[in-house]
């Protein structure tokens, strides 16, 4: 049986920081065979994404982005190039912008539709509004730790 971390905390704010990091090893672990079917990762997904939404971002605006390392996120573009999802482009200097290739957007859809799916098998106890009440909490957690100006995302 796997030992969850959040399981022996007593403090509320510490128990819910350690139940997210137990809910994403553990949607990762179960989707891990599924995304690997893509050529993806659980560390480039959020890369991949990022560059989708952010066409000829640099290494660096892609770790701020996705809230990684630069070095973390260096040998994750360096992979993904490698295998032909993402194209680099010189920006001049050192600087280099990265670029979604088709292949990368296809397997990215994928995987998001992977992830969509063994997550929602796991919120099959929930009703529609413990879904609603649990994404809008779970929202404004993430607004109010990353001071992100973004309107809350369509779900």
């Amino acid at each position: 049986m796997t030992r969850l971390s959040s399981g022996n905390a007593d403090d509320p704010a510490l128990k819910f920081a350690l139940m997210i990091r137990d809910l994403d090893l553990a949607l990762f672990r179960k989707a891990a065979p599924g995304l690997a079917e893509f050529g993806l990762s659980q560390a480039q997904i959020p890369v991949l994404a990022a560059i989708d939404e952010l066409p000829g971002s640099t290494g660096c605006e892609l770790a701020e982005a996705t809230h990684a390392t630069p070095q973390a996120v260096s040998q994750v573009l360096t992979r993904l190039a490698e295998c032909g999802m993402v194209r680099r482009e010189s920006l001049g200097g050192r600087a280099m912008g990265h670029h979604v290739t088709d292949d990368g957007r296809t397997a990215l859809r994928a995987a998001r539709r992977r992830l969509a799916s063994l997550t929602e098998s796991f919120l099959t106890g929930l009703d529609e509004d413990e879904r609603r009440v649990m994404i809008d909490a779970m929202w404004r957690v993430l607004h109010a730790m990353t001071g992100d100006d973004q309107e809350e995302a369509d779900v």
